[in-house]
């Protein structure tokens, strides 16, 4: 802008707060000569405060952050919310804690909003322990996230995320050979689980209506589950409350924990909301008989290896009989028989990351084929929990 612009524009601004008398032109004054002039923000601000924090949103970060640093509250907000933006969110925790107590309804529903943005719970459950969280989505999403129990969520909030609540479970479909119930206690668990089915049914294996799955339900409270990072996942499935309000029209079930490695006992696939694609469908075949090629778990091994002939679609188990035509040593057992299984190479139930070769593919179409999709129940699961076979 010229010189000559400048003055004219003053003199416009001048006239206009000479006609009206208003403060509010002083305020429009002094907030031109800050962005443009250079004036001194904060003695600009304490001249005219209330035009300034109507228009703060429009002052660049430097004069923002003078302001804030300055103790101006209205200004903390504003600059907390742009640090947040820019992916500061702690640098801006230091402003947005210190105006809380000054914030309207309106103004901490967008503070929140924001800090669920960037997966702030920390900051969202400190909000809510200072009682400045109002009720909403944001409020719900934490609630989620903390594995509050499902009868203290909204049911409308749960069905509008795409999920089911216990009262409300999608019906099984008829056209598919086995339906599988999902579900999990935390909210990252509840879009895992979305986003296994997606990838599932874009790709779906070993063909189309074979696997149908439930929208994912939220049954925190409902189960207790317990495990480490490096341990297997485990529930307690039998003295859960949630079994008394499962549907019995559901083949298998599908339960994500936060933690603990992913295995399959009878009818039930337990799988953390870290894990890969690629483990879901090693687990997947497991519901179908599918053994694993890598050594099994010696207690495993003791019974399973003890036995001769096909133990598994994909493992044959030899005392001096001989293997199949075209399949190689595998693995799986260190004691008792020599396993067997038709890939040379490693496959999928060996290490998950290869993915669903062609081979497996008609493996598992032609066991499926033969057995007429007979498989174990999530019912039978709970009887024979005692002797749970780990995948």
């Amino acid at each position: 802008m010229t010189q000559v612009k400048r003055f004219k524009l003053i003199g416009v601004l001048l006239c206009c707060l000479l006609i009206t008398g208003s403060s509010n032109h002083l305020g429009a004054i002094g907030f031109w000569h800050v962005l443009n002039a250079k004036a001194n923000v904060l003695q600009s601000y304490w001249k005219s405060p209330g035009y300034f924090s109507d228009h703060l949103e429009q002052l660049p970060n430097t004069s923002l952050a003078i302001l804030a640093r300055s103790k101006i509250s209205s200004a903390q907000y504003m600059y907390s919310l742009k640090l947040i933006k820019n992916s500061q969110s702690d640098t801006a925790k230091q402003f947005w804690l210190r105006s809380l107590n000054d914030l309207t309804i309106p103004e901490r529903k967008i503070l929140a909003a924001k800090l669920l943005e960037h997966s702030r719970w920390s900051d969202l459950k400190l909000l809510a322990s200072k009682n400045k969280l109002p009720a909403g989505d944001v409020l719900n999403h934490l609630k989620l996230q903390l594995k509050t129990p499902q009868s203290k969520v909204s049911s409308e909030f749960i069905h509008a995320l795409g999920f089911s609540s216990l009262r409300n479970i999608s019906k099984p479909n008829k056209q598919c050979m086995f339906n599988v119930l999902t579900m999990s206690d935390h909210r990252r668990g509840l879009y895992k689980l979305t986003e296994f089915i997606n990838a599932y049914n874009k790709q779906p294996e070993p063909r189309e209506n074979i696997f149908c799955f439930s929208k994912p339900v939220y049954v925190a409270g409902m189960l207790e589950c317990k495990s480490s990072i490096n341990q297997i996942a485990k529930c307690d499935w039998q003295s859960a409350k949630l079994n008394n309000q499962l549907p019995n029209n559901f083949d298998f079930i599908v339960m994500m924990p936060k933690d603990g490695t992913a295995n399959v006992t009878k009818g039930t696939m337990l799988i953390n909301s870290k894990a890969k694609y690629s483990v879901f469908l090693h687990e997947l075949m497991h519901f179908n008989g599918f053994e694993d090629e890598y050594a099994l778990p010696k207690a495993k091994q003791a019974w399973l290896c003890a036995k001769t002939g096909f133990v598994a679609p994909n493992l044959f188990i030899s005392h001096d009989e001989s293997p199949p035509i075209g399949w190689h040593k595998a693995k799986s057992c260190q004691i008792g028989g020599v396993a067997y299984k038709p890939s040379e190479n490693w496959s999928i139930m060996q290490y998950q990351q290869l993915g669903l070769s062609a081979q497996y593919r008609e493996i598992w179409l032609k066991h499926l084929d033969m057995t007429n999709g007979n498989s174990y129940r999530h019912s039978s699961a709970l009887t024979f929990a005692n002797k749970a076979i780990l995948n």
